[in-house]
């Protein structure tokens, strides 16, 4: 039971992640609607690695998952670096760090989690 809904939470941080490329679409919108800023490569980041957690959370492969989230995180800390420098391979800023830092935390744990372990029937 514990896999199922490990693999759904999986499979739903996943379609986030795919969804929040669509973020590229605000940037330079009027401050309500831009939210996070998303272009040039972080959106091929946002999709592919969307891709490998649902992939991984339809799948049942824990292996995609956590290679989903260590991507995703090696991509915040990319970010992270680029801060205030002329250099921004990701084309974010300080929101595209936490977006992409949170799905892949997010997706660590899940991936991490033991498997095995039973709900108590009685605690429903």
């Amino acid at each position: 039971m514990t896999g199922r809904r490990l693999d759904r939470a999986a499979l739903t941080l996943g379609i986030a992640a795919m969804l929040s490329s669509l973020f590229a679409l605000t940037t330079g919108a009027a401050a309500p609607v831009d939210l996070v800023e998303v272009g040039g490569i972080g959106v091929v980041v946002l999709l592919v690695l969307g891709l490998l957690a649902v992939l991984g959370g339809v799948g049942n492969r824990v292996v995609l998952v956590i290679v989903a989230g260590v991507g995703l995180v090696v991509a915040a800390l990319l970010q992270l670096a680029q801060l205030g420098r002329h250099a921004n391979w990701l084309g974010g800023n300080a929101s595209t760090l936490s977006l992409m830092g949170g799905l892949g935390l997010g997706l660590l744990a899940i991936g991490l989690t033991n498997r095995l372990t039973r709900i108590d029937q009685g605690r429903r």
